[in-house]
């Protein structure tokens, strides 16, 4: 009455690999494609803008202000949930600017640190 195929265990690795593979290729299709939209969106492309935010500072969870560089004009500008306002123009002289230096994170020199804080309240 009933019919149960079973199928042979190389038969059912096979499919396994197969959708290990499957899962591999799509999971890389999905790298490349955040790869391409995200250099879209960055300061790479768009090197050859006449507009570059030099520098932003968060205010509370909405506003901001920032400092924009729009053609060879330097200004200040708020910006908020629905609205940008301009606070200032600033001359090139008054912009400092710096160089972003990302130094790499040292776990352990953290781990210890958090273990000696552990040891002291002890």
């Amino acid at each position: 009455m009933f019919l149960v195929q079973s199928s042979s265990g190389a038969e059912g690795i096979a499919q396994l690999i197969c959708v290990v593979l499957l899962f591999f290729f799509v999971l890389f299709l999905a790298y490349i494609a955040a790869r391409i939209a995200g250099s879209y969106q960055s300061n790479v492309i768009n090197k050859k803008s006449n507009i570059r935010i030099i520098e932003a500072y968060r205010l509370s969870n909405n506003k901001m202000i920032e400092i924009v560089k729009i053609g060879k004009r330097y200004l200040a500008i708020a910006v908020g949930k629905d609205e940008v306002t301009l606070l200032t123009e600033l001359d090139e002289d008054e912009i400092v600017m710096h160089e972003a230096t990302i130094e790499p994170i040292n776990f352990k020199h953290i781990l210890d640190k958090m273990k000696n804080e552990k040891q002291d309240k002890e």
